[in-house]
Formats: structure tokens, sequence, C-alpha cells
């Protein structure tokens, strides 16, 4: 079985401090799969991108982290891990800690 999944990850955060102090993106790893969105400057970015993951087994999970670049290296926000299986399909935003995570699975047919 190949699901297919596709994410639309943190599409907005707000962090407490100067606006100038961050420059973040965030990083989505399933299986030995990892996307990276662009990095936004401020301390209310929106990075409204989609990924598509082709996942083979749901008992794995999702990571995603927030990260701050910085000059010389970079300095982890937060970090979240999401269990395959409770993900469902959904075109609204989801209420609680993943709030801003839009999120969903799809069976993926053959020849599609």
């Amino acid at each position: 079985m190949c699901l297919e999944n596709q994410v639309t990850a943190f599409k907005r955060a707000k962090f407490q401090g100067s606006p100038d102090k961050f420059n973040t993106y965030v990083t989505l790893k399933v299986q030995n799969v990892k996307s990276t969105t662009v990095t936004v400057r401020g301390d209310q970015p929106s990075w409204e991108q989609d990924f598509m993951f082709e996942i083979s087994r749901l008992d794995l999970g999702l990571s995603v982290e927030v990260w701050n670049k910085g000059l010389i290296w970079d300095t982890m926000v937060g970090t979240v891990w999401i269990a395959l299986k409770t993900i469902r399909q959904s075109d609204e935003d989801v209420s609680g800690p993943l709030k801003l995570l839009k999120k969903g699975i799809q069976r993926k047919t053959p020849g599609s």
C-alpha cells in the first residue's frame, strides 16, 4: 500500500521578541525524506508551502521543526512529532497544539 500525504506546514507563527531577531524556516521529516520551507524574516512569519510525501507505513510519524537561521549555525525554535495514523484529511485549519498545521493523507491509486 502506498499513501500520498500532502502537508501545509505551519502556515503562520507568532514569536515573542524583536522582529529583527527572527529569520525562520520549517523542516518536515518523514521516513528518510526531509523537506524545508523558504526562510521568512520577522516575528509573524507566513510560509504557505505545500509538501507531498509518499508513505509506505502508517506506523511512522512526521517530524515538524521550526528553525531560526543564523550567520554561523541555525537554532531550533521548536519541534513536534505527529503519528501518521492520527492524521486525517482536512481542508480547514485544525485546533490544538498544531492549530496552524493543515494536513491530510490520501490513498494513491495505481496510475495516478
